[in-house]
Order: structure tokens, then sequence, then C-alpha cells
């Protein structure tokens, strides 16, 4: 990666990575602006950066904005998106819509203005593919009347328009985030459960595990996540989609004892069917494990936070925010 100074454009920037992304840039020297509309991000995040940086609250559909804001920068971080499960069984429409309208402004004009692209993608895109998951291997889907896969619908639509651009001449490179987490996140599509758990354990409530338990997740801390997004700027990086992720896995139950225990809570563990949480119908995958080869070699990096330091330093920020 060159190390000068870059004018970098980060759509989503109020979010939980991309608050943390738009942190990282500044330390590193490089010039930031972040365009967010609110929708899932808050603006609180930015209290320390708003003397130091420009934020612009507006969406990604505003495609003239969109054509300006491209222009005037040397690369885009794409994070912006109408994120999670959730959102595909109650704002299906919002979510295609906007997430794939928004890429293609964004990705239009990083062609029409040779400008590079890092587009945040998700797991979810593999849906019950077996693990562990590769970049290139088969992605499997279920019922294809439930909405439950909208979400990983409109993520492949939009890594496969970054492809197509990338033919036309763009550089682009997808990652591909498996569970980040880490001070700032909230219940959402990036280990939710997380936050979920260690909210409940600090009030003394029953800490909820959604099903028996025994799903698994390869959880990455926000700093690594970071880091390995900014290195897929690297030129050798264009038209290649990258996990981005560790190998530490741990099953959901195990998951809610540890918070239990790294909380000193009293909070009972409690379980609870997956159709009292989403009623339209849901569709759980057992496992989540990236395989990280096309990370470690790429961008020469392999996570650093050890998965207990990550969850005391988030249980940490909870106590001083929740």
């Amino acid at each position: 990666m060159n190390q000068k100074s870059l004018r970098c454009l980060i759509t989503g920037g109020a979010g939980f990575i991309g608050s943390h992304l738009a942190e990282e840039l500044v330390n590193q020297g490089h010039k930031v602006t972040i365009l967010d509309n609110l929708y899932n991000g808050k603006q609180s995040y930015h209290n320390k950066l708003f003397n130091k940086i420009p934020f612009l609250k507006t969406s990604v559909i505003d495609e003239e904005v969109i054509d300006v804001l491209v222009s005037n920068h040397d690369v885009i971080f794409h994070l912006s998106a109408i994120l999670g499960v959730k959102s595909t069984m109650d704002k299906s429409v919002e979510l295609m819509e906007t997430n794939i309208d928004g890429t293609r402004n964004i990705l239009r004009s990083a062609l029409k203005y040779d400008r590079k692209v890092v587009f945040a993608s998700t797991s979810e895109v593999y849906g019950k593919a077996a693990p562990p998951f590769v970049e290139d291997g088969d992605r499997l889907y279920g019922s294809t009347d439930k909405l439950r896969w909208c979400y990983a619908v409109s993520k492949t639509l939009e890594e496969t328009l970054c492809l197509g651009y990338g033919l036309k001449g763009l550089r682009v490179t997808v990652v591909r985030y498996f569970n980040i987490y880490g001070p700032r996140a909230k219940e959402g599509p990036y280990a939710g459960v997380i936050p979920r758990f260690i909210s409940a354990a600090l009030k003394g409530e029953p800490i909820p595990v959604y099903g028996d338990g025994t799903q698994t997740r390869c959880f990455t801390f926000i700093s690594d996540a970071v880091e390995a997004t900014i290195r897929a700027l690297d030129e050798k990086c264009n038209n290649e989609i990258i996990n981005i992720g560790s190998q530490s896995e741990i099953n959901i139950l195990d998951l809610a004892k540890l918070i239990r225990n790294l909380t000193s809570t009293s909070s009972p563990i409690v379980h609870v069917p997956f159709e009292e949480v989403y009623p339209l119908g849901f569709e759980e995958i057992p496992n989540r494990f990236p395989d990280i080869t096309k990370m470690s070699q790429l961008l020469t990096f392999t996570p650093k936070v050890s998965f207990t330091e990550g969850l005391n330093e988030t249980i940490d920020w909870f106590k001083n925010n929740e």
C-alpha cells in the first residue's frame, strides 16, 4: 500500500466498523470524509473527530452527491448498507433497493474517476454451504420463498456488481467480514450476539441464547478487522474477494458462559426458540468458519487480539456507555 496521505471517503462511517476505520485512517495521517444517513450509525461515535474530518448526513442513493464526493477522493470504503438478518424479515424491500442502488452509484462514479473501492461484504453470502468458507467456494441458500436470504442475496448481487465493474477497469476489493465485535458494537449483523449478551449480563438480566446454543462462530476484534480492511487498498488486492475473520471458533452457549464469567454476573442463561425471535421463519447457520489463507497471503495479516482480551475491552466499553 502506498503510504502517502490519501483522501478517503467512508460510506457508513458513523457505524460500528466505519467509525473505527475512520479513527485509524486519521491516525495514519490520511484525510477522511464520512458519509452516513445515521440509519444505523451514531454521530456521537465521532465526537473526537468532528474537528478534524467532514461529516455529511446523506445517503448513498443520492446519485449526484455521490458523484461529487467520489470525484474528490482517492479511495472509497463502501460500508454503507441496511444490515442484518433481522432486516431481511422486517425491511426486505428497503434493504434490497438501498443496498443495490447505493453500491451501483459508488461503483459507477469510482470507475468514471478511476478511484479505488474497498467494498464491505459479509459471510452471509456463503449461506448454508459447508465450512470452511473459501472465497471461491460455492454458495448455498435455502428455500426460495423465504425472505431469510434477501440480505445474503443483496450482498451477493453487490459483489457481482463489483466484479463486473472490475472487468471494466475499476480497482475494487471485496472484503467479507466474519463476526466483527468490539467497542461500539450493537445488536446487529456483526457479532450482534456479543453486545446482546454483555448488555444483559451487566444489567443482571437473563442472557438469551437462541436455539440450543450449539451453533458456532469465529469472532474477530474490531482493530484486527480495521487493519485488514486498510491493507486491502494494496494494488495486488484489486479484483479480489478476501475473507476478513479469525479461526477462534466457539459455540454460542459457551460464549454466554464466558461472558457471564468475565462480567461476574449472576444472570441466568435462558434458551429462546428461533420462532419466537423470527416469527416469519428462520434458518440458522450451524457453523461459520472462514478460510483465511488469502487474508494471510494477500494482506500479510493474521489476527492479533485474543478473544478474551477483546471481550474484556468490549465489556469495559459497555460499562461506560450503556
